[in-house]
């Protein structure tokens, strides 16, 4: 007799006999006794035809007995209803298990095969999906088909919580194997030492977000920012940035296995990323712009004590008109002002900065030409009197580079050599498109937003009074609190690279 038939033969005394002669006669303890009744009264005779354990296979009963046992319990049911009740609904040819469900299994009968275990109700799942037949079933693993059908009934009623358990298991699964198998395994980081506390492993730059050692990065990490050094498109994405939705997802093509957002935002903190936004720099078309910049700073460092160097520019004309501007106003309130105005004039402003004494001198014109740059030398020229030269720097509007402005500065020259009376007049021009250079901007753009920004002037000459008032304020300010104008200008590291420099930056100058 076979072990499966010394099973039945087991459980049907246990089930038969009284529960104190049960737990007498049979040598069990009363707690098993109670067990199995309970279990029998759930599944009653099919359940005799489950594989049995090593511990029933070395008890042997008569075969006699056994068939005894079973045809007196199975009673038939009573009554109509409790056939109905008890009616098993026809299983479907075959099933579809999931690659997950199919993996486990192989892996349960590869390893009870390896110790010569049973394997039957796992075969029997993997059969079944693979469109076997009960019989077929029974026959390959030598169990009835009564036993097949069981077992199938009874993973079909337990679909739900096999999907529950893969559900709530999957996340840690795929991520051992993904991590284990399918990215190259590296070094794990360094233990921590006896002497140091538990987690000291973890360095603290890498719980501030700063970037770490190479080694002390986790697998995934790395992948990650290896991902990032090419472009969305090498992974079929349509992008031509990366979020962290699209690291997800490049992430899930190439390892079969898509993180979560938040998980890519841990991960690429932990390795000291963050997300900046992209710096706009000016460049300039110049063929020059490098000897025009080196030589404006070289101008400035070596000034003496009798020379000075001046930005010169010119601003407007802006109309005199209603302006806006930000202003504090109660809730709910948003102040206006009229799209179109009708003009009350306009102005022109020539204006110089010293680059030494920080002071502005100023002058107002009509027009933007050569002739206002000449009348601004001309000033500069009396006020600075005592100087042996003076720096005429500006950008490359084509009235700083008129033929009528050289041929000024040549002339003037040559009769203040000749005399030898006032500075000599030097011409330093800057390169097209570095405004930034020109630290006279900045200048002009805190005065638009103190005297014409919110502003409503009557006419041209309420604006040059107000201009003016505030250019006086600014130099006697300067007076008693002496300041080089500029600030990174003076510094020759922030032009190492001539062709990025940061965009707008006279506005802090």
């Amino acid at each position: 007799m076979g072990s499966l038939a010394v099973d039945q033969n087991i459980r049907a005394r246990v089930v038969l006999q009284a529960y104190h002669a049960m737990a007498k006669g049979l040598g069990f303890s009363r707690l098993t006794v109670l067990s199995w009744q309970r279990r029998f009264k759930a599944i009653r005779v099919a359940w005799i035809d489950v594989r049995c354990s090593s511990i029933w296979a070395r008890r042997k009963l008569m075969p006699e007995q056994v068939k005894a046992a079973v045809k007196a319990t199975a009673h038939p049911p009573p009554t109509e209803a409790r056939h109905k009740s008890q009616t098993i609904e026809p299983l479907p040819p075959s099933i579809e298990l999931s690659p997950v469900q199919r993996e486990i299994l192989d892996l349960i009968v590869q390893d009870q095969t390896s110790i010569q275990g049973p394997v039957q109700p796992e075969r029997a799942i993997l059969l079944w999906s693979d469109g076997i037949s009960e019989s077929a079933t029974a026959r390959e693993l030598g169990i009835s088909e009564e036993a097949v059908r069981f077992l199938r009934h009874r993973w079909l009623a337990s679909t739900v919580r096999i999907a529950a358990a893969e559900k709530k298991l999957q996340k840690a699964f795929t991520d051992l194997v993904s991590l284990i198998f399918r990215i190259p395994s590296e070094e794990p980081p360094p233990e921590a030492t006896p002497d140091s506390p538990a987690g000291a492993a973890q360095t603290s730059s890498a719980r501030a977000g700063n970037p770490t050692v190479a080694s002390e990065l986790r697998p995934a990490t790395r992948a990650l920012i290896e991902i990032l050094h090419h472009k969305p498109s090498a992974y079929g994405i349509n992008r031509s940035n990366w979020t962290q939705a699209s690291l997800a997802d490049a992430f899930g093509k190439l390892y079969c296995q898509r993180p979560s957002k938040s998980t890519v935002s841990r991960l690429l903190k932990q390795a000291g990323l963050r997300w900046t936004k992209s710096r706009k720099v000016l460049t300039s078309p110049d063929p020059n712009y490098r000897e025009k910049v080196e030589l404006l700073l070289r101008t400035l460092h070596s000034l003496k004590a009798d020379e000075d160097l001046f930005f010169i520019d010119e601003l407007g004309p802006p109309q005199v008109r209603r302006y806006g501007a930000r202003c504090y106003t109660p809730k709910g309130q948003t102040p206006t002002y009229p799209q179109n105005q009708r003009s009350k004039g306009s102005i022109t402003l020539y204006g110089a900065l010293s680059a030494i004494t920080n002071q502005v001198i100023w002058l107002y014109g009509s027009t933007k030409d050569s002739a206002g740059i000449i009348d601004l030398a001309e000033i500069l020229f009396n006020q600075y009197h005592n100087k042996s030269r003076i720096y005429l720097t500006w950008d490359a509007a084509s009235w700083h580079r008129s033929n009528a402005l050289v041929e000024w500065a040549d002339a003037f020259n040559t009769v203040n050599k000749a005399n030898r009376s006032g500075p000599i007049i030097e011409i330093v021009s800057l390169p097209s498109s570095a405004q930034f250079l020109d630290v006279i901007e900045a200048v002009f753009s805190a005065m638009k937003r103190a005297v014409i920004h919110s502003s409503d002037y009557q006419s041209e000459d309420g604006m040059k009074i107000a201009i003016s008032t505030h250019f006086r304020e600014r130099n006697e300010f300067f007076k008693h609190h002496p300041r080089r104008a500029g600030k990174k200008i003076w510094e020759i590291d922030f032009f190492k690279d001539y062709n990025h420099i940061r965009s707008g930056n006279y506005r802090e100058w």
